[in-house]
């Protein structure tokens, strides 16, 4: 009996001392991050570190510098992941018109002349798109130098004449 009273003490210490060096360890290794997140929960900010750690949202934030409030936006996305509706969520008091990337250029240069867009935000993704050396070709477009997850063009609407034919 006091055979198996000293293992159960030994095994109990055991697993004391692997754990309490394993919160030894986590504090050592979280230690530079400590300081922000006691910052960040003492002014209640907790949801806003989360979003600055995602690209979509950084360009997003830098869009929504650019573009105009009463301005229009042709978003070009291949509906995955959400990220049409994070963007129009973000983009909120611009008018925005969804289209596929596989739209034909005929069809793209005759909704942004109809809808008056200013802006054309093509998301990056997985699917070629169609249009892209008819954008880029046209004078009507002005690539901006907006690094992020996609691109983005000053459309002057006015300057693309045409009806849709395709």
């Amino acid at each position: 009996m006091k055979l198996s009273n000293n293992w159960r003490r030994w095994l109990f210490w055991l697993f004391s001392g692997l754990w309490a060096g394993q919160i030894i360890w986590l504090g050592w290794y979280f230690a530079p991050e400590a300081r922000e997140l006691a910052w960040r929960l003492a002014q209640q900010r907790t949801g806003a570190a989360i979003r600055q750690e995602d690209s979509f949202y950084r360009w997003l934030l830098a869009l929504a510098a650019i573009i105009p409030p009463r301005d229009t936006y042709i978003f070009l996305d291949n509906y995955e992941a959400g990220k049409e509706i994070e963007a129009r969520y973000h983009l909120t008091p611009r008018r925005h018109v969804l289209l596929s990337p596989e739209v034909s250029p005929a069809f793209l240069f005759y909704t942004l002349r109809q809808e008056k867009a200013s802006f054309l935000i093509i998301r990056e993704g997985d699917k070629p798109w169609e249009s892209i050396d008819a954008v880029k070709e046209s004078p009507a477009f002005r690539l901006l130098p907006v690094p992020g997850a996609g691109l983005i063009f000053r459309v002057d609407y006015k300057r693309l004449r045409g009806e849709f034919y395709d």
